[in-house]
């Protein structure tokens, strides 16, 4: 049996699945699961805020671009959240999270790959922020990402469609060799 994978536009009613996803994602990423029973009022409390920062960062970030905001569907149920902006100049990917039981089936690779023949047929490079912890950082190398720029917590990196490359790496206001 072939399974379909399916991108849809994100609308007011995937709210619940959401906030379980990011639940999920800032449980492990802070090891709320670790914390004690009497701790997890709080954990909730930190997790509520967090989806509620995410929003409004994704909010601003979408404001005065071309966006697309996703669920990722398998067989018809949501799985993840794919969001993407874009001008002219660029095509960034803001946020890619699969649940857990679904990492490692290859969804965000294809995601992925849609993206970059986007990026392709535009002339488009593509860009992204990742945290210096993430594993997705190994991934985004091994998939033609290059770091562009090195900040304290997260790396700035692109993959150009064009073979262009940037020459310098900027990192804390100093210029170093790319």
């Amino acid at each position: 049996m072939n399974a379909v994978l399916k991108l849809r536009p994100m609308d007011p009613d995937d709210e619940p699945f959401l906030r379980q996803l990011r639940m999920q994602i800032d449980t492990e990423r802070l090891g709320l699961h670790y914390w004690s029973p009497e701790e997890q009022e709080l954990a909730q409390k930190i997790v509520d805020m967090q989806f509620k920062a995410h929003n409004a960062h994704y909010k601003e970030v979408k404001n005065g671009w071309e966006t697309k905001d996703n669920i990722i569907e398998l067989n018809g149920v949501p799985v993840g959240r794919f969001i993407i902006t874009g001008g002219c100049e660029e095509i960034r990917l803001c946020d890619i999270a699969i649940e857990r039981q679904y990492r490692n089936m290859g969804l965000g690779q294809a995601v992925l790959d849609m993206t970059k023949k986007e990026c392709q047929e535009s002339k488009r490079p593509l860009r992204l922020h990742v945290d210096k912890q993430n594993a997705a950082y190994q991934f985004y190398l091994n998939q033609g990402f290059r770091v562009i720029e090195d900040h304290d917590s997260h790396y700035y990196m692109e993959w150009d469609p064009c073979g262009n490359e940037r020459k310098i790496i900027y990192s804390f206001g100093s210029k170093m060799n790319g």
